[in-house]
């Protein structure tokens, strides 16, 4: 058993950046892309994640400075410390439920395709910790490893049917033809941004205000420009980082404040160039499949590539809603009654929660703020609320506790509604496995139907040609 679990382990180790292109590469030779194709689109993949990593970096060595002066400004005390989404996932695949989670989630993802229950190929295999994390925290809770999987596989279903039915929605929005988001971090948004998207369209006089990419060019001129509007966006931040730092030079705050708005200006423009190199290695193979499976079943079925959020990130919208999110998380961590989680690590990771918030909206940048906020402040409290769990998970798993924390959560998937949902029935065994298998039952029956039903339409427009 040790030397699959060390494999495993090696595969993990990897990360999507290697991972996730020897796959794409897998896949092309499948389906019979040439391999010097299949080589390059694997490839292209691999640089474009390097190039959104180093952009998020970039982005992480400016912010990271300024969030701890924004805290010093705001008096921020709180004991709840944000651990980020890398630490959440060495802690999830820390424990025999996250190793066990990779070869359960493939087994998985292979029935529901062939069980018409999803459309979607999940190639994103390292964010299975997500799925990996939520089982883990059951695991600690209850040391029962066959419910802590079964939630675990609950959690990953739910997701994978989110991918499929925003999938359309990521391509029209997003610019992502052939691919959908089955990231249990941005999935988790879903129901949350459709709720309260509706919930604005009732509201008289709001649901008016629109504001889109071309309206932010409308309204603001140039000013709405992804160059213009990083860079004051990045002013505003630096103002209120290290506009009222005692003890500071004017120079020295101009300066800061000056790095701020070009490192912002730079990522709204070299972030959707590499998504744009990402998408150039995706789009061969993914068409090469949607050619397969034509074939094989008579033009019946579309196949959708499952990618990381991260290719969604290009959106000037989800860039912009991410990087305002910032200092308004700080606000309502002070400001928040029962909060004990001060986020700062995390914080940068906003751009993964966007994306599909900002395709359920139409890409209308005013819904995506708001649900986003309110997504915040949820968070908020179920971070104060998981961190005693966390903190114990990450124990068992030998994770390092930062010095001076006695307590740790993380902005990601440590305050996210899902895992905390999970957490709130695990102890009732057997209402979770009945609650359970009536979700993923009742999930799956509806989206196998809107699959028949759009087999059936592609069918009928492939007869009419």
């Amino acid at each position: 058993m040790k030397p699959v679990i060390d494999f495993i382990m090696y595969i993990v180790g990897l990360g999507p950046t290697v991972l996730i292109p020897i796959i794409m590469l897998i896949f092309g030779l499948c389906v019979r892309v040439p391999f010097t194709k299949a080589l390059r689109g694997g490839l292209m993949v691999g640089i474009g994640f390097i190039g959104l990593n180093a952009t998020v970096s970039i982005l992480t060595d400016v912010m990271n400075p300024a969030i701890k002066n924004m805290i010093q400004v705001m008096h921020l005390n709180l004991q709840v410390i944000d651990v980020g989404w890398p630490s959440a996932s060495a802690i999830a695949y820390g424990t025999a439920v996250g190793v066990s989670m990779i070869p359960l989630g493939i087994a998985i993802n292979v029935l529901m395709l062939v069980t018409k229950t999803t459309s979607t190929i999940d190639v994103d295999i390292w964010d299975f910790w997500h799925f990996a994390f939520s089982g883990s925290l059951v695991y600690a809770l209850t040391k029962d490893i066959v419910l802590s999987l079964f939630l675990a596989s609950v959690n990953m279903i739910v997701i994978m049917v989110t991918a499929d039915r925003t999938a359309p929605l990521s391509e029209k929005y997003l610019g992502l033809p052939g691919i959908s988001i089955p990231h249990g971090y941005a999935g988790s948004f879903v129901p949350v941004a459709i709720v309260f998207n509706w919930i604005i369209d009732k509201i008289p006089g709001v649901n008016k205000i629109h504001m889109d990419a071309k309206d932010f060019n409308k309204r603001f001129g140039s000013w709405g420009e992804p160059t213009l509007l990083g860079f004051a966006i990045g002013i505003i931040i630096g103002i209120l980082a290290y506009g009222f730092i005692p003890g500071m030079t004017i120079a020295t705050k101009l300066g800061k404040i000056m790095l701020m708005g070009v490192t912002l200006s730079a990522v709204m423009i070299i972030t959707p160039k590499m998504a744009a190199l990402l998408l150039q290695g995706v789009v061969p193979v993914s068409n090469a499949i949607q050619a397969f499976t034509q074939k094989k079943f008579s033009g019946k079925r579309k196949i959708y590539i499952g990618m990381d959020t991260a290719v969604g990130i290009g959106s000037p919208v989800v860039l912009a809603c991410a990087t305002l999110m910032i200092p308004v998380a700080l606000l309502f961590a002070f400001i928040l009654p029962g909060n004990q989680f001060l986020p700062t690590i995390g914080l940068v990771g906003f751009v993964f929660m966007f994306p599909l918030i900002v395709s359920v909206t139409h890409g209308d940048f005013f819904r995506s703020f708001i649900i986003g906020a309110i997504n915040v402040v949820i968070g908020l409290w179920i971070g104060t609320n998981l961190a005693p769990l966390i903190t114990k998970c990450a124990r068992a798993a030998h994770f390092a506790i930062p010095k001076g924390s006695s307590l740790i959560s993380s902005i990601d998937y440590g305050s996210n509604p899902y895992p905390w949902l999970i957490v709130q029935i695990a102890p009732y065994k057997i209402a979770a496995y009945a609650i359970g298998i009536i979700l993923i039952v009742g999930l799956c029956w509806w989206n196998r139907k809107k699959i028949i039903a759009e087999e059936n339409q592609m069918a009928a427009s492939a007869k009419e040609k």
